[in-house]
């Protein structure tokens, strides 16, 4: 989340722009993406940050940028608008996730060169196997622990002793997409 956050709120800030942001659910977004402690609103000093207009679904930045919310579950909503930039979080987990992707690939059209960044803990899905696969996509990765500084260490101790070396803890934990069917 602190990574898509921050990408977007750079941009922003650069220059006035439109995003889209896309989570599994409008809750999600709200809660997490722009709302919770890595979200958008956190970023810039008070009198700085980006205004919620949550009656529009949308963050407002002091010099003009906004961000509107979807949800995966409705992809036609994407239908009609148009961003210089998107983020999607947790793709991995959209219930609509290929044709709310599609919609916001068609919705990307603004600007010299129409970005987006994903953020998501690996899963097995097409939509997110398709990604990668595609030759512009370029991939990052980093587990749990390098989040460490911001994580309990007693929640650190008892994950990764109940699934360090297991299926789960490979995908959860070291942020690891696992191809194969279990059990194959």
């Amino acid at each position: 989340t602190f990574a898509g956050s921050l990408w977007i709120d750079q941009l922003a800030r650069k220059t006035p722009r439109t995003f889209a942001l896309v989570g599994p659910a409008l809750h999600d977004v709200s809660e997490v993406m722009v709302e919770g402690t890595s979200g958008l609103k956190s970023f810039g000093v008070p009198g700085d940050r980006p205004r919620w207009e949550a009656g529009r679904r949308r963050l407002v930045w002091p010099n003009g940028a906004t961000a509107t919310v979807y949800s995966a579950h409705e992809p036609e909503a994407l239908r009609g608008p148009q961003f210089d930039a998107a983020w999607a979080d947790e793709l991995a987990k959209w219930k609509k996730a290929e044709e709310t992707w599609d919609m916001l690939q068609f919705a990307l059209r603004l600007g010299q060169n129409p970005q987006q960044v994903v953020t998501t803990t690996p899963r097995n899905v097409g939509v997110l196997k398709a990604i990668l696969r595609n030759a512009s996509t370029v991939v990052t990765h980093a587990p749990t622990d390098a989040n460490r500084a911001y994580l309990a260490e007693s929640f650190l101790a008892e994950v990764a002793s109940r699934y360090g070396g297991t299926r789960l803890g490979r995908q959860e934990l070291d942020g690891v997409l696992l191809d194969d069917v279990e059990g194959a």
